[in-house]
Parts: C-alpha cells; structure tokens; sequence
C-alpha cells in the first residue's frame, strides 16, 4: 500500500505541473521545456511506483498501469508534435487530460477508499 500512496504523491506533482501547462497552452502563452520535463520525470516516477505496488501484489492497480501507458504515450506524441510544428494537438491533449484526470481519480479511490475500480467496471486484468 505504501508504494500505491508514494505513486498518488507523484501523480498529484504530476497533475499540478499539467494543470500548469494546459492553462499556459490553452492560453498560447509559453511553457518551459523543463516544466515539461519535470511533468514527465513525475509521471514515470508514479509509473514505475504503481509498477512496483503491482509486483508485491496490489493487483487493483492494473488497470492504473495500463491507462498510465496510453497517458504517456499520448504526452510524448503531443510534445513531439509541438516541438517539431510549434503548434500544439489540442485533441491529443485533451484526450491526454480527461485520461489523466480519469486515472486519477481511480487511483485515489483505490488508495484512500479501497475500491478496485477495475472490478466495479467489470474489468478483470488479474
């Protein structure tokens, strides 16, 4: 349970800095890169935490991980976009947040409420 605790504290880091750079983006003002990098350095902090609960057993949280992953993968493709073309994917964006946003969620019911979310959505991944 510690490590599932430890992966939320990440992910709360996490969802500031992107609240930091949705509301920069959205405004078309400028975002750090080191925010940016800082965002993602948290995240895969909180995904490698999440993995390591998942090792000792927590298996609520598969379906944490698995979410995390598409997350990733769409920041790094809206980051590669906006490096490349100067001009940020609002719609992997906005896919990326209401994800994050989702996932969160989830994760703090399982850690503070101990809900398996997976299992009240009928998703079994154990």
């Amino acid at each position: 349970m510690i490590l599932m605790t430890a992966a939320f504290c990440a992910f709360t880091l996490t969802a500031v800095l992107g609240l930091m750079i949705a509301f920069n983006l959205f405004r078309g003002k400028f975002v750090a890169r080191s925010s940016s990098i800082l965002h993602g350095a948290s995240a895969l902090l909180g995904s490698v935490l999440a993995i390591g609960a998942a090792l000792l057993g927590e298996t609520a949280i598969y379906i944490n991980i698995v979410m995390a992953v598409v997350i990733i993968v769409l920041g790094v493709l809206a980051a590669i976009k906006r490096h490349k073309t100067g001009i940020v994917p609002k719609g992997i964006l906005l896919v990326h947040i209401l994800l994050a946003v989702t996932c969160y969620l989830m994760l703090g019911a399982t850690v503070f409420l101990g809900i398996d979310t997976a299992g009240l959505l009928g998703i079994n991944l154990a």
